[in-house]
């Protein structure tokens, strides 16, 4: 063989070509992932943070017979529906949806106690209302005593799941957040939607650059390392898009933005950290080559085939399945029935992001 014919194409897999991976090959069966990493096992303490996508991720992890990992819980005498109107059980803690990198780190910050608890209450007639988790009391805390007995008891849960907390996906969802411009303070949405009042002399859009995002998420796995060095993180990215912008640009051209900057963030942040990696849940329900058979009817939204083939591959990759043993040890894969009624479940949730589209 000549010395022209040996290149390094040659020693790839299939995977790695298009004609050999994508063309004529059914969507559900394209190879996403370049093999198992088997970090997941059924009693590994799960935990999810970031948009709602991330959430559905946690609310079907007993579909795949994993257990997520609580340390916000609810009260005993709560009904399912309480449960649900105030913010447990969305994620391992009430911290709700974190949209951007920035507003996780600044969580982080406090949970870690790098800078104090942040006060963002304001009043609204004769109520209370956390503009950073606007939504974890319906109707609003009754004094700013109360809002801050419950955040600061949030955070000391938050601490306690970075500390206990065995693999972390955090799913990147926005570039664009409000900010107060006073204090630097990152609101999860616009103050005014969900609730508080918008004032335009305080309260800023701002829509961070790579660098910006990338030196948040390297912060931020670096001082959780330092508190918790066995712990695996898997970043991906939400396929959702805006649902609405404040840039100047299309909706469509801002989340086209938005997207590429967070992917090209957790690729960077990927080959960096060792112990981080990327998952393609983006690419699976986004990519065109998909033909949108993912979306739901808004065209936005993933569709409950989209998420179980995500939730299929993530199955694959991720979770280590017991081989022997007693026949109690080994817990049953689960069933096709209980997985997408867990995913119909779970696409029933409500983002906060929903509130920044005028009625």
């Amino acid at each position: 063989m000549s010395k022209s014919s040996q290149h390094p194409y040659k020693q790839q897999p299939a995977r790695a070509f298009w004609n050999k991976s994508v063309v004529n090959t059914p969507w559900a069966q394209v190879e996403f992932e370049s093999g198992p990493r088997r970090i997941v096992r059924p009693d590994t303490r799960i935990a999810t943070a970031g948009s709602c996508f991330a959430s559905n991720l946690l609310r079907f992890l007993p579909g795949l017979g994993l257990q997520p990992f609580y340390t916000e819980l609810p009260p005993t005498y709560f009904t399912e529906d309480e449960i649900k109107a105030h913010g447990y059980r969305e994620f391992a803690a009430r911290y709700g949806n974190v949209y951007t990198v920035r507003q996780f780190r600044q969580l982080v910050e406090q949970a870690l106690q790098v800078i104090e608890p942040i006060e963002a209450f304001e009043s609204v007639e004769g109520k209370v209302f956390d503009l950073l988790r606007p939504h974890v009391r319906p109707g609003g805390f009754e004094s700013v005593a109360e809002a801050r007995a419950d955040r600061l008891y949030h955070l000391a849960c938050v601490k306690r799941l970075l500390l206990e907390c065995e693999v972390f996906v955090f799913t990147l969802g926005l570039t664009e957040a409000w900010i107060d411009e006073s204090t630097g303070t990152v609101f999860p949405v616009c103050p005014g939607t969900v609730a508080g009042s918008f004032d335009p002399a305080r309260h800023k859009p701002v829509n961070y650059d790579y660098n910006e995002i990338a030196t948040d998420l390297n912060w931020v796995v670096d001082a959780v390392r330092a508190v918790n060095p066995s712990l695996n993180w898997i970043i991906t990215v939400s396929p959702v898009n805006l649902v609405a912008t404040h840039s100047k640009h299309s909706v469509v051209v801002a989340s086209t933005y938005s997207k590429s900057v967070l992917r090209a963030v957790c690729g960077a942040v990927e080959q960096s950290q060792p112990n981080v990696s990327y998952f393609p849940s983006y690419e699976i329900i986004a990519a065109p080559q998909s033909f949108g058979q993912y979306l739901a009817g808004n065209l936005r939204d993933a569709s409950d085939r989209g998420v179980s083939h995500v939730m299929a591959v993530f199955d694959r990759v991720y979770v280590a399945r017991p081989t022997g043993g007693d026949e109690e040890s080994v817990k049953a894969e689960p069933t096709a029935a209980g997985f997408f009624a867990s995913v119909e479940r779970a696409l029933k949730s409500e983002c906060d992001e929903i509130y920044n589209e005028p009625l």
